[in-house]
């Protein structure tokens, strides 16, 4: 399912997205690739704090 939405975001942050997706990506996967990144290192964060 394919759902378009509009998040506004400021010039240099969208830049900085736009260099890291490269010719050879989406945004969609740009993102997708940082969510999971921000999921793991929350992981990461959770179980350093346990110790």
């Amino acid at each position: 399912m394919t759902t378009t939405e509009f998040i506004p975001v400021s010039q240099k942050i969208y830049e900085k997205i736009l260099d890291l997706k490269g010719s050879d990506r989406t945004f969609d996967e740009a993102i997708a690739n940082l969510v999971e990144q921000a999921k793991k290192q929350q992981h990461e964060d959770d179980v350093r704090a346990i110790r």
